[in-house]
């Protein structure tokens, strides 16, 4: 009886382990953030920077509050091209495809703003054909 207790504690351990291991290689990594809240009007820029690697999946998570004014969230690349646009958006979920390696920077530009945003940037490792940490 003792044995089959042992055996049954033994596969639960390693199946948690096995969902763990999974989850943790699965999950994206943070490649940066932003967040700001402006109660008076403002005309100001924000930015974030990271490397990456060329075929890799960005995933962009975006929550704003635009009570007035302009927000725009556009990511460039090392040579300073405007490669994405977010969409304007309470909430957002974005997917864009790097096509260079390099460093790309995701700059929020506030004109007149009123309001609040924040912008998470991830590494889709799932989606992506080689993952740097």
């Amino acid at each position: 009886m003792k044995k089959k207790y042992i055996i049954l504690i033994i596969s639960v351990l390693a199946v948690t382990a096995g969902i763990t291991g999974v989850h943790l290689l699965a999950r994206p990594t943070v490649l940066g953030n932003m967040s700001n809240k402006y109660s008076t009007q403002i005309t100001t820029t924000s930015s974030i920077s990271f490397t990456g690697e060329a075929g890799s999946r960005i995933k962009f998570v975006c929550q704003s509050d635009v009570m007035s004014g302009i927000l725009d969230i556009t990511l460039y690349d090392g040579a300073g091209n405007a490669v994405y646009t977010l969409d304007n958006a309470k909430e957002l979920a974005a997917y864009f495809t790097l096509e260079r390696s390099g460093t790309y920077t995701l700059v929020a530009s506030c004109d007149n703003f009123v309001g609040t945003y924040k912008v998470i940037v991830y590494l889709d490792k799932i989606n992506s054909p080689t993952v740097s940490s």
